[in-house]
C-alpha cells in the first residue's frame, strides 16, 4: 500500500480541499449529525414516521438540489458554489439544532422540515461540485491516491466526531444536571457542531478555481461550442444505478441508531462506539482504493465491493442482535466509503471534461432520491414490518444495482 502512495504529491489546493472536507465529514457524514440527529428527534417526542418523514424529505431535497448545484457550478465556477454551499449548511444545520425551542405541533415540525432541507441544500451544492473540482485539481497518476484519502478522511474525521457526540451530551448533562432523556443536551451539542464547519468556509477560500484549466483542457481556443455533446445515456444509466447502489447503505445508515435504541434499547454511548468502530474501519477501506483498482480495475472494484455490502445486509437482517447488527454496520460504512471513490472516478472519467458536472449532479440527485425513498419508505415499513424487513429490502436494491451495473458497463473500455 504505501508504495502506491511514495511518488503522489498533494498540491496546496488538494490538501486544503481535503481539510474542508474533513470538517464535513466531523459534523454531517459520519460524524456528530448522523449520530444524534434522530436521536434529538425522538427526544422532542417524534416517532419513526416523522424520522423517516425528516431524513427523506432532506434526502429527496439533495435529490432535486443536485442538478441545480450542478449547473450553478458550471456557471460560477466549483469553488465558490463549495463555499456558498457551506455557508448555506451553516445556517440551515444551525436553525435546525434550535428546534427545541420552537413550539411543539405544526410549527416545529415545519421548522424541522424546512431548516433540515436548507441545510441540505448546502450540502448538495457541496459535495456535488466538490467531485469536478477534485478532477480538475488532480491529474491521472495522482488521482487514485487523492481520491482515496479524501474517501478516507471522510470516515475518520466522522469517526472523531462520533466519538465527541457521544461524550458531549454526557458531560452536559452532568453540568446541567438533566437526563440524557432531554433534548437540551442534544440541541447544545448540535449547534456547537455546526460551528465546527465555518473553518472549512476559509480553507476552501484559500484555494484556486478550475474553470480556466478546465476550459483548456477541453481543447482548441476554450470556446466551449468546440466541446462534444452531452452524453445523455452513459449519465441516465449511471444516475439510475446509483439510485439502487445507496438503497442498502441508506437503510443502514439512516435508522440505525433508532434501531440501536428503540428495537434493541442499546444506550448511546455503545451507540456512539458502533459507529465510531464504522467510520475507523472505513479509513483503511478507502485508502486500499489505489491497490483495488490495479489489481481489479475501478468497474470490477465498484461490483465487488457492492456485492459485499449487500450481504452485510442480509445478515443484519436475518440475526437481531446488537453485536452482529454493530459489525454489519461497520462492514457497510467501510464498503460504501470505498465505494463512493471508485463510483466517482468511473462516472467522471465516463464523460467528457465539460459535462463532469452534469454526471456529479446527476448522480448525486438520484442518490439523494435513493435515500429518500429508504428513509420515507422506511419510517412507515418499521411499524408494520420491522427492522428485518427494511434491512432485507435494502439488501436487495443493492444486490440488483451491482448485477445492473456489471451488466451496462460489462464491456466498458476505459476500466483501468
Amino acid at each position: 500500500m504505501p508504495i502506491l502512495f511514495s511518488n503522489v504529491h498533494f498540491s496546496r489546493d488538494v490538501r486544503l480541499y481535503l481539510m474542508a472536507n474533513a470538517l464535513v465529514g466531523f459534523v454531517l457524514f459520519g460524524g456528530i449529525y448522523p449520530l444524534l440527529y434522530n436521536l434529538y428527534l425522538l427526544r422532542l417526542g417524534y416517532n419513526t414516521e416523522f424520522v423517516g418523514l425528516a431524513n427523506a424529505t432532506g434526502a429527496l431535497c439533495f435529490a432535486l438540489s443536485s442538478l441545480p448545484s450542478g449547473m450553478l457550478g458550471g456557471r460560477w465556477g466549483s469553488r465558490f458554489t463549495m463555499v456558498v454551499g457551506i455557508c448555506v449548511s451553516v445556517v440551515g444545520f444551525g436553525l435546525l439544532s434550535q428546534a427545541e425551542l420552537i413550539s411543539a405541533g405544526s410549527p416545529r415540525d415545519y421548522f424541522i422540515l424546512i431548516s433540515y432541507s436548507l441545510g441540505v441544500m448546502g450540502i448538495a451544492l457541496f459535495i456535488v461540485n466538490g467531485t469536478p473540482y477534485l478532477m480538475g485539481i488532480t491529474g491521472p497518476v495522482e488521482r487514485d491516491p487523492v481520491f482515496a484519502v479524501q474517501a478516507a478522511l471522510m470516515p475518520f474525521s466522522g469517526f472523531v466526531g462520533s466519538v465527541l457526540g457521544g461524550v458531549v451530551p454526557d458531560y452536559l448533562a452532568g453540568v446541567l444536571n438533566v437526563s440524557l432523556a432531554q433534548p437540551v443536551v442534544y440541541r447544545y451539542t448540535l449547534f456547537i457542531g455546526v460551528l465546527c464547519l465555518i473553518p472549512a468556509v476559509f480553507a476552501l477560500l484559500a484555494t484556486q478555481d478550475v474553470r480556466v484549466e478546465r476550459r483548456r483542457e477541453e481543447g482548441g481556443n476554450g470556446d466551449v461550442s468546440d466541446a462534444p455533446a452531452l452524453p445523455l445515456a452513459a449519465i441516465v444509466i449511471t444516475s439510475l444505478i446509483s439510485v439502487l447502489h445507496v438503497a442498502g447503505e441508506a437503510a443502514a445508515r439512516t435508522f440505525f441508531n433508532v434501531y440501536m435504541d428503540e428495537g434493541l434499547n442499546i444506550s448511546l454511548s455503545l451507540i456512539s462506539v458502533q459507529l465510531a468502530a464504522g467510520q475507523l474501519l472505513a479509513v483503511p477501506a478507502a485508502l486500499s482504493l489505489p491497490f483495488f483498482s490495479a489489481r481489479f480495475g475501478i468497474r470490477r472494484t465498484v461490483v465487488l465491493v457492492t456485492v459485499v455490502t449487500a450481504l452485510f445486509l442480509f445478515f443484519m437482517a436475518l440475526v437481531s442482535n446488537w453485536i452482529v447488527a454493530g459489525l454489519c454496520l461497520v462492514g457497510i460504512m467501510a464498503m460504501a466509503s470505498l465505494r463512493r471513490s471508485a463510483f466517482a472516478i468511473f462516472h467522471q472519467e465516463l464523460v467528457p471534461v465539460r459535462w463532469r458536472t452534469a454526471m456529479s449532479g446527476a448522480t448525486a440527485m438520484m442518490s439523494g432520491a435513493g435515500y429518500s425513498a429508504m428513509a420515507l419508505g422506511g419510517g412507515y415499513m418499521i411499524p408494520v414490518a420491522g427492522y428485518s424487513s427494511l434491512f432485507l429490502t435494502g439488501a436487495v436494491f443493492t444486490g440488483m444495482g451491482a448485477f445492473l451495473f456489471w451488466i451496462c458497463f460489462r464491456g466498458d473500455k476505459t476500466d483501468r
